[in-house]
């Protein structure tokens, strides 16, 4: 065993998209010398995620101690990463923002991102975010700290990488598979299979567009997939953003919208997005067991594993980006939430974009992309009203919230008054959740 076992720590070891690409790497792949801590809010599920981790060091000859625990407090200290992937989606309190919006007649506010339900949301997850970063600040001021977002989670990952990095000075990058769920999505319309398409996505996390799209052969494919989705019923809101920006929205669905003003066409949102249903939980942790139990080489627990394994987003890989980080293998990352160095036009340099993006010893380079000129000005606007809801969220400022309110897109056309009382009566009636701005 190596003399030297970085401590990795998995907050949210049981995220359906995200655990079988690091178990992958850790285990199998690069076989990493560790000590992993598998966190998560259900016992049960931490536990069967350190068996089954160990029953794959053991196969494959990485050298891992493995610890479990549903206390992330208890797993942070001296820790050389944080890896976090965890689900953020609290239904009782969005029921409460839900039932308080609509009973003022702003049912469309209900939403994850943007506007009124947004800064909910927000101030709900940074609450969490930065507790984690100023203990690490404290115990592990050297780890980076690595988020995962699907976009089903409730996580609006600018304003947490803002949070954590701005304003408690722990390094931090976000990785998402926005790419990889936009590849699927637009394949349908082009009645090609994912892999013979090459995309690139940018913007900012929840608000990225098609960049770029071509077939194997370097065909542009953009012009044949706005004909497409322009002539689809089913595609009223992407058509409406091809007229406006000249730009495909990227993503599983176009959600785009949480971040805009109401149009009669943005939905009103009744119920939580999920991308995993309980049957799938279940199964998963039927096949941790089956893994555990039987070990990777055994037809049994190969073919756990080989469910394990095609269950999540290939393209979301936190333990590639830390090797990188700590100069043991460069890699390229499809979409990465990092701090903007000019590589998207309209965002300030500092401020956090999604984009592709390589890593080495010597940092994140962000790609240059291009996207409509039509689109810059928004990205600028947004990036700085995720910058504001970071630092009220981060500090419990509510200067800071009213100014984020007041240049937020999605509050256009909304009275900035009558927003403040709305939000009040709602952050009231969760205070055990903001603890910052009621101290």
């Amino acid at each position: 065993m190596s003399q030297f076992m970085r401590k990795i720590v998995v907050a949210g070891a049981g995220a359906y998209h995200f655990a079988p690409a690091i178990f992958e790497d850790l285990f199998t792949k690069y076989r990493m010398d560790a000590e992993v801590w598998m966190v998560d809010s259900d016992l049960d599920m931490a536990e069967l995620s350190a068996r089954a981790g160990q029953a794959l060091a053991r196969a494959f000859g990485a050298q891992c101690r493995f610890y479990y625990t549903t206390q992330l407090k208890k797993a942070t200290f001296s820790a050389d990463a944080v890896i976090l992937c965890a689900d953020f989606l609290d239904e009782d309190a969005w029921k409460k923002d839900l039932e308080a919006l609509d009973g003022v007649g702003l049912g469309k506010q209900a939403r994850l991102r943007g506007g009124i339900g947004g800064a909910m949301q927000t101030m709900r997850v940074l609450d969490f975010v930065t507790d984690l970063a100023t203990q690490m600040a404290e115990e592990c001021p050297g780890a980076p700290l690595i988020l995962c977002d699907s976009g089903f989670g409730g996580l609006q990952m600018a304003r947490a990488c803002e949070c954590a990095q701005r304003f408690c000075g722990v390094r931090t990058l976000g990785i998402s598979g926005v790419t990889e769920q936009t590849k699927r999505r637009l394949a349908l319309y082009l009645d090609m299979k994912p892999e013979n398409m090459d995309i690139t996505c940018a913007g900012i996390n929840n608000f990225s567009w098609v960049a770029s799209m071509r077939d194997r052969k370097g065909n542009d494919l953009i012009a044949r997939c706005k004909k497409e989705m322009l002539e689809d019923s089913r595609e009223e809101l992407a058509a409406q953003y091809i007229d406006w920006y000249d730009a495909i929205p990227a993503g599983e669905r176009a959600m785009q919208y949480e971040m805009l003003a109401d149009t009669e066409l943005s939905p009103r949102k009744t119920v939580l997005l999920s991308g995993v249903g309980l049957a799938d939980y279940e199964l998963r942790k039927r096949n941790l067991a089956m893994l555990t139990v039987h070990g990777p080489i055994s037809p049994k627990g190969l073919e756990a594993w080989g469910q394990i394994r095609v269950s999540g987003l290939s393209s979301v890989r936190p333990v590639q980006v830390l090797r990188a980080l700590w100069g043991e293998e460069e890699c390229d990352v499809q979409n990465l939430c990092m701090p903007c160095d000019g590589a998207i036009a309209g965002v300030p340099e500092g401020r956090f974009v999604e984009g592709p993006a390589h890593i080495d010893a010597t940092g994140v380079h962000g790609v240059q992309v291009q996207l409509p000129i039509e689109i810059e000005d928004l990205l600028g606007q947004l990036s700085l009203v995720n910058l504001l809801y970071a630092e009220a969220g981060t500090t419990g400022s509510r200067d800071a919230l009213r100014t984020a309110m007041e240049v937020d897109p999605a509050l256009s056309g909304v009275d900035l008054l009558y927003t403040e009382s709305v939000l009040s009566d709602m952050m009231e009636g969760q205070r055990e959740k903001l603890k910052r701005f009621f101290e």
